[in-house]
């Protein structure tokens, strides 16, 4: 694999970092990408954590990063690298951080104020977590991009700070010793990380869900909702078959009658967030019913995704890297 190749974009600090926060773009073609990665990294400066820490913005080699994105934070170190997929970049970042902790942030999740003094405080207070996932919501101009916002993000959150049995693969931290033994999947797209939580687990390791690490995800509407639905499709049963030890993956076996079968139960988990998690995404208990619809429109929406990971196709029409 080669190696990337590391630039200062601006001076930093010279102490050893606490926490190293590495950035990427995961959804390559959109057009808004370093608009919003310039909101996340302003954001990062102006967290609320006195310890010193350094971000790692991974980005492929030829991709033209605007100067006003790099100016946005001081201290930012510019990694390049030949890895294509946002998996594979991360797993650039972590081997290159120079900290024992790393926190992995899409660059289109804006933190809030105390998002790295939380995850910082969760891995001191809990020494057997391995990872700890942040809650990601929608801000939320309209009631359905709550409520799409909380079936997209709901499955880790557990309401409150405790164990959860995945990693968010926009917002999360971990101790680097172990994401270096359990990396996240690099030769595949964004919708497999529950590989690398199965993994972690049984490397002994706990996973966490800390609310107080909070961060903000513009809602892109239908059309980037229907990408989703079909890449958690493709992931889901992708992972299956990648891991015969994962829940649920002897339904691979049943070939393409496995799919009504892995809607309908992510319909019933669906609906279980729904009623877990309505208060705390701001869905009134009026509209639990259109919610429940919405959990059953997008998971069906994630059949043809499932099909195409039966039938060993990649997906050819994804935003996604």
């Amino acid at each position: 694999m080669s190696g990337p190749f590391d630039i200062v974009a601006n001076s930093g600090t010279a102490a050893r970092p606490v926490v190293s926060i590495v950035l990427v773009c995961d959804y390559g073609s959109d057009e808004n990408a370093w608009e919003d990665a310039g909101l996340t990294l302003a954001a990062l400066g102006a967290q609320d954590f006195e310890e010193p820490f350094e971000c790692l913005l991974i980005e492929q080699e030829g991709v033209v990063v605007p100067e006003d994105v790099l100016r946005a934070l001081p201290g930012l170190r510019l990694i390049r690298t030949t890895q294509y997929t946002s998996f594979a970049m991360k797993n650039e970042g972590v081997r290159v951080a120079k900290a024992d902790l790393v926190a992995l942030l899409d660059c289109d999740c804006v933190p809030e104020r105390g998002w790295l003094r939380a995850f910082v405080a969760a891995m001191r207070l809990h020494p057997f977590v391995a990872a700890v996932s942040g809650r990601t919501v929608h801000p939320g101009h309209s009631l359905t991009e709550k409520i799409l916002g909380m079936l997209a993000r709901g499955h880790v959150d557990r309401g409150k700070a405790g164990p959860t049995r995945y990693v968010a693969n926009q917002n999360a931290g971990y101790r680097r010793a172990v994401y270096l033994r359990c990396p996240l999947p690099g030769d595949t797209l964004p919708f497999t990380s529950t590989l690398q939580s199965e993994e972690i687990r049984r490397d002994g390791g706990e996973l966490w869900f800390e609310p107080a690490m909070l961060a903000l995800h513009e809602y892109a509407g239908w059309n980037a909702q229907r990408d989703i639905s079909v890449n958690n499709g493709y992931g889901t049963v992708l992972c299956r078959l990648r891991d015969p030890q994962m829940p649920y993956a002897w339904l691979t076996h049943l070939g393409f009658a496995s799919i009504p079968l892995f809607v309908a139960g992510k319909i019933i988990d669906a609906w279980v967030t729904c009623v877990r998690c309505a208060r705390t995404y701001g869905v009134p208990w009026l509209a639990l019913p259109y919610a429940l619809t919405l959990a059953i429109v997008t998971r069906a929406m994630e059949a043809p995704g499932m099909l195409r990971a039966i039938r060993g196709d990649s997906l050819r029409s994804t935003g996604y890297r």
